[in-house]
Protein backbone atom coordinates (compact mmCIF):
# COMPACT_ATOMS: atom_id res chain seq x y z
CA UNK A 1 0.00 0.00 0.00
CA UNK A 2 2.74 2.25 0.80
CA UNK A 3 4.01 1.98 -2.56
CA UNK A 4 0.67 3.31 -4.29
CA UNK A 5 1.05 6.10 -2.07
CA UNK A 6 4.77 7.03 -3.26
CA UNK A 7 3.77 6.38 -6.48
CA UNK A 8 0.85 9.07 -6.44
CA UNK A 9 3.52 11.46 -4.34
CA UNK A 10 6.18 11.52 -7.48
CA UNK A 11 3.25 12.35 -9.85
CA UNK A 12 2.55 15.53 -7.90
CA UNK A 13 6.23 16.41 -8.71
CA UNK A 14 5.95 16.08 -12.58
CA UNK A 15 5.24 19.09 -14.42
CA UNK A 16 1.70 19.41 -15.74
CA UNK A 17 1.20 17.86 -19.59
CA UNK A 18 0.78 20.88 -22.34
CA UNK A 19 -2.88 20.13 -21.81
CA UNK A 20 -3.43 21.27 -18.90
CA UNK A 21 -1.04 24.15 -19.20
CA UNK A 22 -2.99 25.40 -22.10
CA UNK A 23 -6.80 24.86 -20.13
CA UNK A 24 -5.12 26.50 -17.31
CA UNK A 25 -4.13 29.71 -19.30
CA UNK A 26 -7.28 29.60 -20.95
CA UNK A 27 -9.20 30.07 -17.73
CA UNK A 28 -6.59 33.12 -16.89
CA UNK A 29 -3.98 31.01 -14.43
CA UNK A 30 -0.96 33.37 -14.94
CA UNK A 31 0.66 30.80 -12.86
CA UNK A 32 0.40 28.48 -15.69
CA UNK A 33 1.75 30.99 -18.23
CA UNK A 34 4.58 31.19 -15.51
CA UNK A 35 5.19 27.47 -15.62
CA UNK A 36 4.55 27.21 -19.84
CA UNK A 37 7.60 29.99 -19.53
CA UNK A 38 9.77 28.32 -17.44
CA UNK A 39 9.38 25.04 -19.87
CA UNK A 40 9.58 26.60 -23.42
CA UNK A 41 11.23 30.04 -22.54
CA UNK A 42 15.07 28.87 -23.19
CA UNK A 43 13.51 27.04 -26.27
CA UNK A 44 11.79 30.37 -27.65
CA UNK A 45 15.01 32.46 -27.23
CA UNK A 46 17.41 30.17 -29.17
CA UNK A 47 14.62 29.89 -31.70
CA UNK A 48 14.09 33.80 -32.06
CA UNK A 49 17.83 34.16 -31.77
CA UNK A 50 19.28 31.76 -34.35
CA UNK A 51 16.35 33.38 -37.06
CA UNK A 52 17.02 36.60 -36.06
CA UNK A 53 20.81 36.85 -35.13
CA UNK A 54 20.45 39.82 -32.18
CA UNK A 55 20.32 38.89 -28.74
CA UNK A 56 17.95 41.54 -27.86
CA UNK A 57 15.40 41.40 -30.67
CA UNK A 58 15.36 37.44 -29.55
CA UNK A 59 14.64 38.53 -26.03
CA UNK A 60 11.72 40.82 -27.32
CA UNK A 61 10.21 38.37 -29.22
CA UNK A 62 10.28 35.45 -26.65
CA UNK A 63 8.01 37.83 -24.63
CA UNK A 64 5.92 38.86 -26.93
CA UNK A 65 5.64 35.18 -27.55
CA UNK A 66 4.16 34.28 -24.35
CA UNK A 67 1.96 37.77 -23.90
CA UNK A 68 -0.09 36.73 -27.48
CA UNK A 69 -0.08 32.91 -26.24
CA UNK A 70 -1.71 33.98 -23.06
CA UNK A 71 -3.86 36.62 -25.24
CA UNK A 72 -4.92 34.24 -27.29
CA UNK A 73 -4.83 30.69 -26.46
CA UNK A 74 -7.99 30.58 -27.56
CA UNK A 75 -7.06 29.93 -31.04
CA UNK A 76 -4.98 26.89 -29.84
CA UNK A 77 -7.20 23.63 -31.50
CA UNK A 78 -5.23 21.51 -29.87
CA UNK A 79 -4.45 22.17 -26.35
CA UNK A 80 -1.57 18.99 -26.46
CA UNK A 81 -0.08 20.70 -29.07
CA UNK A 82 1.55 23.65 -27.51
CA UNK A 83 4.70 23.63 -28.08
CA UNK A 84 4.48 23.80 -32.05
CA UNK A 85 1.75 26.53 -31.23
CA UNK A 86 4.28 28.55 -29.65
CA UNK A 87 7.06 27.46 -32.31
CA UNK A 88 4.56 29.26 -34.95
CA UNK A 89 3.71 32.31 -33.21
CA UNK A 90 7.43 32.41 -32.71
CA UNK A 91 8.03 32.18 -36.20
CA UNK A 92 5.58 35.02 -37.35
CA UNK A 93 7.06 37.11 -35.02
CA UNK A 94 10.65 36.63 -36.41
CA UNK A 95 9.19 37.40 -40.03
CA UNK A 96 7.73 40.53 -39.06
CA UNK A 97 10.52 41.58 -36.85
CA UNK A 98 12.25 40.70 -39.99
CA UNK A 99 10.10 42.60 -42.33
CA UNK A 100 9.63 45.70 -39.87
CA UNK A 101 14.15 45.92 -39.83
CA UNK A 102 14.75 45.57 -43.13
CA UNK A 103 15.00 48.99 -43.58
CA UNK A 104 17.78 49.37 -40.75
CA UNK A 105 19.65 46.48 -41.96
CA UNK A 106 20.16 48.48 -45.13
CA UNK A 107 21.13 51.67 -43.79
CA UNK A 108 23.06 50.55 -40.50
CA UNK A 109 24.72 47.31 -42.15
CA UNK A 110 24.73 43.72 -40.23
CA UNK A 111 25.83 43.59 -36.29
CA UNK A 112 28.27 41.26 -34.75
CA UNK A 113 27.05 37.89 -33.55
CA UNK A 114 26.36 38.36 -29.73
CA UNK A 115 26.91 35.12 -27.94
CA UNK A 116 24.17 32.24 -28.18
CA UNK A 117 22.95 31.30 -25.04
CA UNK A 118 23.65 27.58 -24.41
CA UNK A 119 22.81 24.68 -22.08
CA UNK A 120 25.65 22.32 -23.69
CA UNK A 121 28.37 21.77 -21.05
CA UNK A 122 32.02 22.54 -21.25
CA UNK A 123 33.77 25.08 -23.37
CA UNK A 124 34.22 22.67 -26.72
CA UNK A 125 30.87 21.83 -26.61
CA UNK A 126 29.96 25.71 -26.22
CA UNK A 127 32.62 26.58 -28.77
CA UNK A 128 31.25 23.86 -31.57
CA UNK A 129 27.27 25.60 -30.83
CA UNK A 130 29.00 28.93 -31.22
CA UNK A 131 30.77 27.80 -34.76
CA UNK A 132 27.71 26.65 -35.83
CA UNK A 133 24.81 28.70 -34.61
CA UNK A 134 27.20 31.77 -36.83
CA UNK A 135 27.35 29.56 -39.33
CA UNK A 136 23.71 28.88 -39.33
CA UNK A 137 22.81 32.42 -38.56
CA UNK A 138 24.90 33.63 -42.13
CA UNK A 139 22.39 31.49 -44.04
CA UNK A 140 19.53 33.77 -45.50
CA UNK A 141 16.58 34.49 -43.69
CA UNK A 142 13.96 31.40 -45.29
CA UNK A 143 17.00 28.96 -45.43
CA UNK A 144 18.17 29.56 -41.38
CA UNK A 145 14.04 28.96 -40.43
CA UNK A 146 14.39 25.82 -42.21
CA UNK A 147 17.44 24.01 -40.35
CA UNK A 148 16.11 25.67 -36.93
CA UNK A 149 12.52 24.02 -37.42
CA UNK A 150 14.13 20.94 -38.56
CA UNK A 151 16.98 20.19 -36.42
CA UNK A 152 16.57 22.57 -32.87
CA UNK A 153 12.62 21.39 -32.62
CA UNK A 154 13.43 18.40 -34.17
CA UNK A 155 9.95 18.39 -36.98
CA UNK A 156 9.61 16.49 -39.99
CA UNK A 157 9.37 18.05 -43.69
CA UNK A 158 5.51 17.59 -43.29
CA UNK A 159 5.22 19.62 -39.35
CA UNK A 160 7.52 22.20 -41.29
CA UNK A 161 5.00 22.22 -44.13
CA UNK A 162 2.58 23.02 -41.45
CA UNK A 163 4.17 25.50 -39.93
CA UNK A 164 5.37 27.57 -42.64
CA UNK A 165 2.44 26.88 -44.92
CA UNK A 166 4.36 26.32 -47.39
CA UNK A 167 4.65 23.09 -50.07
CA UNK A 168 6.25 19.83 -49.08
CA UNK A 169 8.91 20.17 -51.89
CA UNK A 170 9.98 23.96 -51.03
CA UNK A 171 10.48 22.80 -47.45
CA UNK A 172 12.69 19.86 -49.08
CA UNK A 173 14.74 21.97 -51.40
CA UNK A 174 15.43 24.82 -48.79
CA UNK A 175 16.45 22.12 -46.11
CA UNK A 176 18.78 20.51 -49.01
CA UNK A 177 20.44 23.90 -50.07
CA UNK A 178 20.94 24.72 -46.32
CA UNK A 179 22.63 21.51 -45.64
CA UNK A 180 24.66 22.32 -48.99
CA UNK A 181 25.66 25.92 -47.84
CA UNK A 182 26.58 24.65 -44.56
CA UNK A 183 28.72 21.69 -45.52
CA UNK A 184 29.93 24.39 -47.79
CA UNK A 185 31.12 26.96 -44.68
CA UNK A 186 32.21 23.90 -42.61
CA UNK A 187 34.27 22.95 -45.21
CA UNK A 188 36.09 26.06 -45.42
CA UNK A 189 35.57 26.58 -48.34
CA UNK A 190 34.04 30.57 -48.40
Amino acid sequence: MSGAVETNRSDDRQEPPDQLLADRMRSGDQEALRLTMERYGGLILRTAFLLLRDRHWAEDVSQEVFIRAFRSIDQLHNRAALRPWLTRITVNECRQRMRKAAWKRLVFGEQAMPELPSTLPGPEASATELTLAADIQSLPYKYREVVVLHYYHDLSIEAICGQLREKPGTIKSRLARARAMLKHKLDGEE
